[in-house]
């Protein structure tokens, strides 16, 4: 396809960050700027999170619209019922109590670090799924924003972040920080995806009930995580996109 470019992490990232051939299966990177602040090694999934917030930089289109390699489509979708007017969608659960586990409040703790948000401040809306959309925009002005809390590049700040979705820093961004100007809308009980986050594999009748369910409910894709260790073929898994 002429329309599809792709970039690897390398081309994304700066210089200053390297993959480390040795450590492959780690998955740790080495950040040569570390001797800064003591964090020479980098884990893969904080790269993963650095890269999509990076897409401003190496995308000009102004809506941005996230699916991990994990997603697979089970019926048609129109990519431009995410936009309404000149509002991109924001996926954003709003709760009026915290669901949050324990990683979930270290996302929103490290989100209100990077933004400058006091940390007794309750955030109880919930951020991530999958097909994400954001506004490139509004990423150049979350890139501004921790440099101007930070007086750092705002890579060299995330590096030094143990704990961060990319999801919850920008949703926070545009929901308490840009607000109205944001130019989103909300639409959570719009389905889009059936995502399973859990580490355990589904059994052949759980796995059986999820696609059902999901073709039941409308979603337009699924997501079934790769950390889930899901003994199943390629060949198994289209026959359950099809059935």
């Amino acid at each position: 396809d002429t329309n599809t470019i792709i970039l690897t992490k390398e081309a994304i990232l700066p210089q200053w960050i390297k993959r480390i051939p040795v450590y492959d299966k780690k998955n740790l990177w080495l950040n040569l700027k570390g001797y800064k602040n003591n964090t020479w090694l980098i884990r893969g999934w904080l790269i993963q999170q650095i890269i999509k917030l990076a897409a401003a930089q190496y995308v000009n289109e102004e809506v941005l619209v996230f699916v991990d390699s994990d997603v697979a489509f089970i019926n048609d979708f129109d990519i431009f019922s995410l936009v309404q007017q000149d509002q991109v969608r924001l996926f954003r659960v709003n709760h009026q109590t915290s669901y949050d586990d324990e990683i979930g409040q270290r996302w929103k703790n490290t989100a209100k670090h990077l933004l400058g948000l006091p940390l007794e401040n309750q955030y109880y809306d919930f951020y991530v799924s999958q097909i994400v959309t954001w506004r490139r925009s509004n990423l150049l002005k979350l890139y501004r924003l921790i440099e101007k809390n930070f007086q750092q590049n705002w890579i060299e700040v995330l590096c030094t972040v143990k704990d961060l979705s990319e999801y919850v820093v920008y949703g926070i961004f545009a929901s308490y920080v840009l607000g109205e100007s944001a130019g989103h809308y909300d639409n959570h009980l719009q389905k889009i995806c059936e995502c399973y986050w859990e580490t355990k594999p589904m059994s052949p009748d759980e796995l059986t009930a999820f696609f059902q369910t999901a073709d039941a409910e409308d979603y337009k894709a699924v997501m079934i995580s790769a950390k889930s260790s899901m003994d199943l073929s390629i060949a198994e898994f289209e026959s359950l996109l099809v059935s």
